[in-house]
């Protein structure tokens, strides 16, 4: 149904990276793929966020892409794929907390100890964003955290939005590898809290 909208000349421009391809098939795809996004996930914000890397994603991937493939199973695949990605986080950060949960019967100590691990993350968050690279650390803190639009960034840096996008793909997945190996560090602070415990 959704690939009926896209026609084979706007997918090859999709491809040559043109920018009114990829918003007209933003505009086809996002709603099905948020829907299907959120029914995963059960989480709104969670499926914005992973929608917006979604097409950022295969945006700076753009010139790989099979001219004859299904464009919109291409997106749901991946749609899948990242959702499926981000409930295997959640369960890995759910089992963390608790694990601190059941590491000791003193109330105020399992409450001081995930005060902790949450001051803990947003340390690691910080440290992660301070070391990508000075120009990309801006487009993130000006895209993520301050919520501008790619024009409004591409006016303020005087940059393309091609850009903009490409260094939000990199400075999310310099994020995602940093966290990834802090939460390793989380659990072993965990497991040292229960061995002193049993001592």
């Amino acid at each position: 149904m959704y690939k009926d909208t896209i026609n084979s000349a706007i997918q090859h421009a999709f491809i040559r990276g043109e920018r009114q391809a990829f918003e007209h098939i933003y505009r086809a795809f996002s709603r099905p793929l948020y829907r299907r996004i959120l029914y995963l996930v059960k989480d709104p914000d969670e499926a914005d966020e992973i929608l917006h890397n979604l097409f950022l994603k295969i945006w700076s991937s753009h010139d790989q892409i099979d001219p004859d493939k299904n464009l919109f199973a291409y997106f749901m695949q991946a749609a899948n794929s990242m959702s499926i990605d981000q409930l295997r986080k959640n369960i890995r950060t759910q089992a963390i907390h608790d694990k601190i949960g059941r590491s000791g019967d003193d109330d105020s100590i399992c409450s001081v100890e995930e005060n902790y691990i949450s001051k803990e993350e947003w340390q690691i968050l910080e440290s992660a964003i301070e070391q990508l690279p000075p120009q990309r650390r801006l487009i993130f803190r000006l895209c993520k955290i301050e919520g501008k639009s790619y024009k409004e960034v591409s006016e303020v840096l005087s940059i393309s939005t091609a850009t903009i996008s490409n260094q939000l793909v990199l400075a999310m997945k310099s994020l995602r590898q940093f966290v990834i190996q802090h939460q390793k560090e989380i659990m072993l602070y965990c497991l040292f809290l229960e061995q002193l415990r049993q001592r």
